[in-house]
């Protein structure tokens, strides 16, 4: 059973896992626990890396780290973008907040907040923020 509690996060009626607030002091990405889970506040994680992203166009970190599974919060400004790449394993990216404008060689996509899209490996793409934007990027490559 889940309870919420004020701070946004839920706590397990009984067992235990990690949340995001036990690793604050050394903000590393959380690695789930054997058989056990991880809970991320998306919205404080929003907060609390844009005040970082002031010095740059864009800034990234690792929120869960586990295996070939990464989940990454990237804030975008307005005009930054990641340049033509590929991927070695399909990725999914869902829009937090803002527009981001997504190119898959002649294939292009305008992603608004909420939006989610997930693309295969080895496809061509780059990404284009429209304004200044919050995105969960999820890899997963073996």
């Amino acid at each position: 059973m889940l309870r919420h509690q004020a701070a946004g996060y839920f706590r397990r009626a009984s067992g235990s896992y990690v949340t995001r607030k036990e690793s604050e002091p050394n903000d590393q990405a959380l690695r789930p626990r054997a058989g056990g889970f991880v809970v991320i506040n998306l919205a404080d994680e929003t907060v609390k890396h844009r005040q970082t992203i002031d010095s740059n166009d864009r800034q990234a970190r690792s929120l869960v780290k586990d295996g070939p599974l990464n989940v990454l919060l990237m804030m975008l400004k307005a005009g930054a973008g990641l340049s033509e790449r590929r991927t070695r394993g399909p990725i999914t990216v869902h829009l937090l907040s803002a527009a981001i404008r997504f190119l898959t060689g002649s294939q292009q996509v305008t992603l608004a907040a909420g939006g989610m899209l997930a693309l295969d490996r080895d496809v061509a793409h780059s990404v284009t923020a429209l304004e200044d934007s919050s995105v969960v990027l999820t890899t997963a490559i073996a």
